[in-house]
């Protein structure tokens, strides 16, 4: 079975999730499965979305294509890239959303060349994900060699992440939980292993705490969350309503 795993910020009011599941079906094996990730990234979210496929594609299974479309420069000179690692195949975008697999010792990047055009009735430059990463994505998930997508290109091509705060707010979840990008495994996370209150918004946040019932109904606290950063809640309600928190959001942490 082929295994293409889709996330954007495409939302779900509009059609534009299935005009790319249809030109992967167009484009792929006639086995192929999609796996929708979350099409629920904020507009033009890029830390958002490469959170996202940071948490999910050491995940996915040996062969998956993770397709992943938070595009604003669509239409520009922005890079359109293809890449191998870790025993994954990754499509998208050249602006960021992928720029964690460069650590990885067996990185390969291909510059993406345009096979063919959209359907005749189709035309534009602004729907890459359906007239480009879809098509390739479909050509991986079919066994179709990274070499042959496109020219060779560095690391670069994935684009640059901005700095980012220590500990900063990269994902809200549907119970208003803050996600961080602070590490259980990092400096600061080690510090803070032994519990530390925060001070967050002007209200502080025990932690860590192993459980939810572990806090007092209304409590903020902190913990290690599943995706192995720092996460801060509200036990039975919203921390980010609470803290009127948005992403981007930095915490200060204790000083050592």
């Amino acid at each position: 079975m082929s295994l293409v795993a889709f996330c954007s910020d495409f939302g779900l009011s509009d059609p534009f999730v299935a005009e790319v599941k249809l030109a992967l079906r167009r484009h792929g094996p006639a086995d192929l499965r999609v796996l929708d990730i979350t099409h629920e990234i904020a507009p033009g979210a890029v830390a958002a979305g490469r959170w996202v496929c940071a948490r999910i594609w050491p995940q996915l299974p040996a062969g998956a294509v993770l397709l992943a479309v938070v595009d604003p420069g669509v239409g520009s000179e922005r890079p359109a890239v293809a890449a191998a690692a870790g025993g994954r195949f990754f499509v998208g975008p050249g602006n960021g959303l992928f720029t964690g697999l460069a650590a990885e010792p067996d990185l390969q990047v291909v510059r993406l060349v345009r096979r063919e055009p959209p359907l005749a009735h189709l035309a534009g430059t602004t729907f890459d994900g359906r007239d480009l990463f879809a098509p390739a994505a479909a050509r991986l998930a079919a066994g179709q060699p990274l070499r042959d997508l496109g020219t060779p290109a560095s690391a670069a091509e994935l684009g640059d992440a901005p700095p980012e705060a220590p500990c900063a707010v990269v994902w809200i979840d549907r119970f208003g939980n803050l996600i961080t990008n602070l590490c259980r495994d990092s400096a600061a996370g080690r510090r803070l292993a032994a519990g530390a209150t925060l001070m967050v918004a002007g209200r502080p946040v025990r932690g860590p705490i192993q459980a939810y019932a572990d806090a007092a109904a209304g409590e903020l606290v902190w913990y290690w969350g599943s995706g192995g950063t720092m996460e801060i809640a509200r036990a039975g309600a919203s921390a980010a309503a609470q803290l009127s928190a948005r992403t981007g959001l930095v915490i200060s942490l204790p000083v050592p």
